[in-house]
């Protein structure tokens, strides 16, 4: 990983205004406030992945690479194309909002990001930030804010093919090629295809044998930017991609029937469109920009097709962002801004075969939001505040405070203070099902968030230990709702705390990233511990660059989980190790190697649910 904490290495953009194009220092970073600022006023733990730290890796999806990061657990339920998704510092999937460039790639209905769907091939960096930003982007932003980001910097220029295969008949191809368009325009085009026939995620002696599930995948974008003149910038981006995969849905013979054997197949196809104008000068920015995007899923029996599938949604999300930004002097910059957005879940849309009722159709949200930054570089302050005003379950604000104190130089003391929110999915409110519908009288889960940390430099090892605390209240879960079934209610409250420790280091040729933390995740309710989230966990991940070498040695330690509320099914730790090498045969030419889980460690994520076991790949990238 990058040596430095904060640095995003010539990075212009991220979040909402993540299309900035205006030269920044190296040590800027944008994802905190939707505006480059300095790195040094960010009051919140902040990581960069960068492209070569990506190749490096040899990631084959954004979940081999999210990961890798301070805070965070991923549940996986089998290898690509199966659903994947994150929780930070114990929150639940939801409570991490995840945009791709700066958009929600939440389903609208399930309210989480299916990591394994995103095309690891179009990224250029991602930039994760913890903490609260409920007050900067609304609702889902709790534990933190992942940004992938597929937008390349002003002025990159490279051409880039890559082939490559693997273990369970795994092959894949790419395209990547970036640059310039007369005197002020840039261009890049990517596109991927990748498929592979997968291994019984889900096996069940007797009934599944043999079963395979696979997933093939096709993927492709186009993005622009123009220069107009100095300070003002058009930009426009397009992205498609197409998942199918297979999944399990046999059971054993219990009370409720005989044992069954039932493969699945989804077929998703996501579509997604931005168009921008910004305007900024040394002391004023403004940005607007509008968003659409569409996404068609269908879930049908393998034997059949997506024309007789029983569940199948059809999404649609349109957004409005108005960005502003006013440095009024040395000491204070003041920022502030408007979203709209709305949701819409078309007529056709089927649960099961029965339709959604007609409150489901749509909604919209409209949220303002202001903040106010100083820092004499001594001292560091900011407040913020956001009003979001929702068609659905009415208006929710939300606030944040922070401060930072130097009291050496290299090393600095913090505290922050915020509120945030979950709202509702369409799924919460509207699932059509007699036994478990859902409730549209639920309201928006809430939380608090508090912080305090201490980083700093000491004999070139950049560290940083952060203590925290966050309260949840009304959480959305499920419980009988008097008519002899269950229903989403909000019911739920927890308390997480936790320490996280981290270091970063050169050694030679090669860096360093070592994470460690411990956290107590409690149901209140219970007094249990939450489901699938670990007391303790450690990272360490190391990257070479060494003449015509390079790679990386990843080990990731997770300890004991519960799989169950009743924390009566215990998932045993696991520590997991991947190895990468890559050698260029020529300055363009380069052939690289990886072997995930190095040691063939058995390990579950989600009960019932095996992680793959090794398994080998080779790639061949030739750049122009």
């Amino acid at each position: 990983m990058s040596k430095k904490f904060l640095a995003a290495a010539l990075l212009p953009t991220a979040a909402f205004a993540q299309q900035l194009t205006i030269p920044v220092n190296p040590t800027m970073v944008v994802t905190a406030t939707r505006v480059a600022q300095p790195a040094s006023s960010v009051l919140a733990p902040v990581n960069v992945v960068t492209r070569d730290e990506i190749d490096r890796l040899q990631a084959q999806t954004v979940t081999d690479v999210v990961k890798t990061l301070p805070g965070v657990e991923v549940v996986s339920n089998g290898g690509r194309g199966q659903m994947s998704t994150l929780r930070v510092r114990g929150g639940t999937s939801a409570q991490t909002l995840v945009l791709v460039d700066g958009v929600r790639s939440a389903s609208l209905t399930a309210g989480m990001t299916e990591l394994n769907n995103l095309p690891l091939n179009q990224v250029e960096r991602i930039e994760y930030i913890r903490g609260p930003r409920a007050t900067i982007y609304g609702s889902d932003a709790i534990g933190g804010v992942i940004n992938i980001i597929t937008r390349p910097d002003k002025g990159a220029s490279q051409h880039k093919f890559n082939v490559g295969a693997g273990s369970h008949q795994q092959r894949q191809a790419s395209f990547s090629s970036t640059g310039q368009v007369g005197e002020a325009g840039q261009l890049k085009v990517a596109g991927g295809f990748d498929d592979e026939e997968g291994y019984n995620v889900h096996p069940l002696p007797g009934i599944n044998d043999g079963d395979r599930h696979g997933h093939r995948g096709y993927n492709a974008m186009l993005d622009y930017q123009q220069a107009l003149g100095s300070n003002w910038d058009l930009f426009g981006t397009t992205r498609w991609f197409r998942n199918v995969a297979q999944y399990d849905r046999s059971s054993t013979a219990s009370a409720w029937g005989p044992a069954t054997h039932q493969r699945n197949e989804t077929w998703t196809e996501n579509q997604s469109y931005q168009l921008g104008s910004r305007y900024h000068n040394e002391r004023y920015l403004s940005e607007l920009r509008g968003a659409f995007s569409r996404q068609d899923a269908y879930d049908y029996q393998d034997n059949s097709g997506r024309d007789q599938a029983n569940d199948r949604g059809y999404t649609r999300q349109y957004t409005l962002n108005w960005v502003n930004s006013l440095k009024l002097n040395e000491l204070w910059t003041l920022g502030g801004g408007a979203d709209w957005q709305r949701d819409m879940l078309d007529d056709r849309s089927r649960s099961s075969g029965s339709p959604y009722p007609a409150g489901a159709k749509e909604r919209d949200n409209t949220g303002v939001y202001a903040l106010a930054q100083f820092d004499n570089q001594t001292w560091q302050a900011e407040l913020s505040g956001r009003s979001d005003d929702n068609e659905q379950y009415g208006r929710h604000n939300t606030w944040q405070t922070g401060a930072g104190w130097r009291f050496v130089e290299d090393y600095r003391l913090s505290a922050r203070y915020g509120t945030g929110f979950r709202a509702p999915t369409f799924n919460d409110l509207y699932y059509p099902s007699k036994s478990m519908p859902g409730n549209p009288n639920l309201e928006p889960e809430e939380s608090k968030s508090s912080e305090l940390m201490l980083d700093g430099q000491t004999a070139g090892v950049e560290w940083r230990m952060t203590g925290y605390r966050n309260d949840f209240e009304q959480m959305i879960q499920w419980a009988p709702n008097g008519n002899g079934g269950s229903s989403p209610q909000n019911v739920g409250k927890a308390r997480i705390e936790g320490v996280e420790l981290e270091g970063e280091f050169d050694t030679g040729w090669l860096s360093h990233r070592v994470s460690a933390e411990y956290k107590d995740p409690k149901d209140k309710v219970t007094d249990k511990q939450l489901q699938l989230i670990s007391r303790k966990g450690a990272k360490w991940i190391t990257q070479a660059q060494w003449q015509q070498f390079d790679g990386s040695l990843s080990w990731i330690y997770q300890g004991e989980r519960y799989g169950n509320v009743a924390n009566t099914t215990e998932l045993g730790g696991y520590s997991l190790w991947n190895l990468a090498v890559g050698y260029k045969v020529t300055p363009a030419l380069k052939v690289s190697g990886k072997i995930n889980n190095l040691l063939d460690k058995h390990y579950q994520t989600a009960v019932g649910y095996p992680a793959d076991e090794r398994a080998y790949y080779v790639t061949m990238d030739y750049s122009l």
